[in-house]
């Protein structure tokens, strides 16, 4: 797909919310677009700052730069993750909480840290699919 379609396509609110797609991570996300993802409450600045400092990541704001392609994919698995523990629980300030906090099934570690790393967001996938079923542990 063109790049101007798929920007004409990713123009809804709900698909704004959706992880990005890989060839828009390679060619660049637009920080904007990161902001407009924190001041609708879909991640925090916590997560973001934990990936792109906040002075770089306002820096790019002004400039009007693209994330680096590591930032660009660990944010669209932060909201990968997001939309996952939505899914399972049907409710976003639960699946929010239940992100942000310690979890025993994860050795206590909080799902959105584990989630910086494809091999963390892959275990927190697997403990929202085992709740989801009913099989939580």
């Amino acid at each position: 797909m063109p790049r101007a379609a798929r920007k004409q396509k990713r123009l809804g609110f709900a698909e704004d919310t959706r992880p990005f797609e890989h060839e828009e991570i390679v060619e660049g996300i637009d920080a904007r677009r990161v902001q407009s993802l924190i001041d609708r409450g879909v991640l925090t600045e916590k997560q973001v700052y934990r990936v792109i400092p906040e002075r770089t990541f306002n820096r790019r704001l002004a400039k009007g730069q693209t994330l680096k392609i590591s930032e660009a994919d660990v944010i669209s698995r932060l909201l990968r993750i997001n939309e996952a523990a939505n899914r399972t629980f049907g409710d976003a300030a639960f699946a929010r909480k239940f992100l942000s906090l310690p979890n025993p099934a994860l050795g206590d570690r909080i799902p959105n840290e584990l989630a910086e790393t494809d091999a963390g967001a892959r275990e927190v996938e697997v403990i929202l699919g085992r709740i989801a079923h009913g099989v939580y542990s």
